[in-house]
This record gives C-alpha cells, structure tokens and sequence, in this order.
C-alpha cells in the first residue's frame, strides 16, 4: 500500500486532478518525472505530441453535425489523449460557459465551442472572454442577435457579469444595461458578425468609467477586475483541488492571475504547486463527476473499444455532454449522488467488468490486466488493483473480504495460490465489480 510521504501517492492524487486518472503506463511516466516535473508536463500541453489520439480520431466516422457524434469525439479525446489538463480544462470551461445545444440547436456550432475553450484553455482569460463573446453557440444561447441599438437585450450582459467574470455584488443594474448597449450589433447569421447598423455607439459608464464602448471593451475591462480574479481563481481551485477555499488561498491564486496578466497556466500551475493540494484536505475529497468516474475507469482498466452509448450512460449519472441543465452548468459535489445516479455508476460497474460479448477484443482482458498489476498471488490480486483503482483506500475488514472472495473456491475453502484459467477470468471482473463499488471509488 502507498505511504502518503512518497511522492508517487501525489502523482496519483495529480492524475485524477489534472486529467482522468491513468493507465499503468501513463503512472509510471509520470512518477518517474515526479510531482513537480509531472505539474510542469501536464500544464504544458503544447509540448506534447499526440499522434496516438490522432490515429485513434482517424479510425473513426465523426459526423459533426450530429450531437451524438460530436459527444463520442469528445469523449475519445478525454480517454486517449497525451494531454489530459488540456482536456480536464475544456471539461471545466464547458461547465463555466455552460451552453446547451438544447437550445442552440446546431451540433456543429457546439462543437466549435468546444475547439474554443480546447484552443483557450490554458490561455489568457481576456482572450476567452472576447472569443466566447464573439461565439455563434454562444451568441445563440443567451440571445445577443437580438441586442439591437434603441432595444439592447440584456441576458449576455447579466451572465458575463454574473457567471463568467466578477460574481453577483460586484456590479449594478446600470452597468448591465450599459454593457448591453456596448454588445448591441453583436450577431451570428452564419457565424460571427459585427452589424454597424445596429450598434448603439454613444457613450456609456460601465463600472465607473465612461467611454464609446463596445463588446470588446466590456471583455478587457470584466478580465482585468480584481473581484474577477478572485471569482475565476476561487472556481478553479474548487474543480481542481477541494471546495470551499478560504480566502488566503484565493487572495495568492487571485495575485498570480493579475500579475501574469490573466493568463490561466499559471493559475492553475499555482494550484497544483500550492501547499494545500498535497494534503489530507485535498486528498480524496471530491466525489467523481459522471465524465471522470466513466473515462476514468476506461483509463484504469485500458479499455480500447469504446461503446457508442458512453455519453447517454453519462447523462443517466447526471451530466449531459453539451446539454448541461442551465447557464450555471453542473452544481457537482453531492448533487452527483442520487438513489438513482448511484444505480447507474453501479450498473455501468457492472457492465464494464463482466462485458465480453463475442471477443474481448478492445474490452478488459484479465490476464493482460493481471500480467500488467503483476498479480502472482492472491494477495497481489486484491492489494494491486485496491492500489490501482482506489489508491490503496479501504478500511482493513474490507481487504480482508476482498482476499476472502479471491482466494476462495466454489465451496468457501480459501486457497494460497492465485485463482488460474477460467477462474482468474472470473475472479479479476468479479473484484474489479467489487471495488468499483466502493465508497473510495467514487472520490477524486
């Protein structure tokens, strides 16, 4: 089992933070590089090259004008990518910016977006903001074509303020309707279009200074606010390292956004580096979203063959690729244990530790992951897979349980060898059931 004083327990912790977990292979990596060379690897996805994920996408038939298509894409890219940050932060933009194509009706828009956020994700904020203002999924879902001078529409103006830049309390009535009239004109026909007829350009005060402003104005001025410092950096630190920062952590984050100039590498470098992810407060303290738990396991287990239904299995555990349930996307935390989600994280458990169908091509192959976990006991079996799967973290009567079922036969006689042939096939799909299962398992 791990010692939590060694390095590679952290790299673990870093994995499932930073991306989705890992294979074998990807957690040797990364703990020969160690925690702070694995943080520096990780936030540098520029660096890496990922042919592999290339290859895979190549193989594959995407029509990205069906939603559907447009979600097993995605999915393919968070499970087989050398960039996990990359994509664990276009997970978290999709949930700050959320946009349903419930409404935008145009999979092909959504995924524009989320090349968007893929493209922006460890950039300059200011940028993002201008770039998700000028958005057609965006323009779309929270109706800036119908901002028109003399009759400015004021939802994108209310949300930028509200959702995407300094919180509730930071801004007035007036400022809403002043930054409206600055986004009027704003418009997508067919993509992104600047209609001069309809922009009102007479000056406004927008947060106590006054100018000719427009849409571009209002993005620099909210991305350089300190209260959205403090609202982006209080928000990352909750997705990637625990809820409920206190404000000494969130006044440091808060000055490496301003004084890197809002860029959110090294925000997000400054979390994973800060002194409070290493520790019990972090550790294991989130409970997994539907996204992590699923693709997590696909990483865990080195499932090749991806089912097609991956993201409606999702939106049963209660999160809906691209279809998240209103402008503030996802709550998280306990609102992802339900009666009901909690059957569908055990069914699809189930599922992915006994499904064979005609081949086991591309599904778990038990004496490849045995071989793999260096399994030559019983022990091994349990102690290996607890280690790789949950870190290790189980009380000590469930171990005890989990050796009693593997080294046990039909008759309940426990052996000393590890179970061989059909039975090891048996015994590792019934074990990873088991620890799927656990309580351990649901946390990040």
């Amino acid at each position: 089992m791990h010692s939590k004083t060694a390095d590679g327990y952290w790299v673990e912790h870093l994995l499932r933070r930073a991306g989705f977990g890992s294979t074998s292979e990807e957690l040797a990596y990364y703990k020969g590089l160690g925690f702070e060379a694995s943080v520096e690897a990780l936030t540098s996805p520029d660096k890496v090259k990922d042919d592999k994920l290339a290859d895979i996408l190549s193989k594959q038939d995407f029509d990205f004008t069906d939603l559907g298509d447009v979600k097993r894409w995605w999915i393919y890219r968070m499970a087989y990518t050398k960039r996990p940050l990359e994509e664990k932060m276009t997970l978290f933009w999709h949930g700050h910016f959320a946009t349903s194509n419930a409404k935008v009706a145009n999979p092909y828009l959504m995924y524009q977006q989320n090349e968007l956020f893929r493209r922006n994700a460890l950039g300059d904020y200011q940028q993002m903001l201008l770039d998700v203002s000028r958005d057609p999924a965006m323009i779309v879902w929270l109706d800036n074509q119908q901002n028109r001078k003399g009759k400015p529409n004021e939802n994108y103006a209310r949300e930028i303020m509200e959702l995407f830049t300094m919180g509730i309390g930071n801004y007035t009535e007036m400022d809403i309707k002043e930054a409206a009239r600055a986004f009027t004109g704003w418009a997508a026909p067919s993509g992104f279009y600047f209609n001069k007829k309809q922009h009102d350009a007479g000056e406004k005060t927008f947060l106590g200074q006054k100018g000719t402003f427009n849409g571009d104005d209002i993005c620099t001025i909210l991305a350089n606010k300190d209260a959205t410092a403090r609202y982006i950096s209080k928000k990352l630190i909750s997705f990637l390292a625990y809820d409920d920062p206190d404000d000494d952590i969130v006044e440091r984050i808060s000055e490496v956004y301003l004084s890197s100039s809002r860029n959110i590498r090294a925000v997000v470098k400054a979390i994973l580096l800060d002194k409070s992810f290493r520790t019990n407060k972090s550790y294991h303290c989130k409970i997994k979203s539907p996204v992590e738990l699923v693709v997590g396991t696909v990483k865990a287990l080195q499932v090749q063959k991806l089912d097609g239904d991956l993201s409606a299995l999702m939106a049963r555990m209660g999160q809906n690729l691209l279809e998240p349930p209103n402008v503030k996307g996802w709550d998280g935390g306990m609102a992802w244990i339900a009666t009901d989600t909690m059957m569908e994280r055990f069914n699809y458990a189930a599922r992915i530790s006994t499904q064979k169908f005609d081949t086991t091509d591309g599904y778990i192959n038990p004496v490849k992951l045995a071989k793999n976990y260096n399994v030559s006991s019983a022990s091994d079996m349990v102690d290996n897979l607890l280690v790789a799967l949950v870190d290790g973290d189980v009380p000590h009567n469930t171990r005890k349980k989990l050796l009693a079922y593997v080294a046990g036969d039909a008759s309940g006689k426990v052996g000393d060898g590890p179970p061989t042939g059909k039975a090891l096939d048996v015994k590792m799909r019934g074990l990873i059931h088991l620890i799927m299962t656990l309580p351990s398992y649901q946390l990040a």
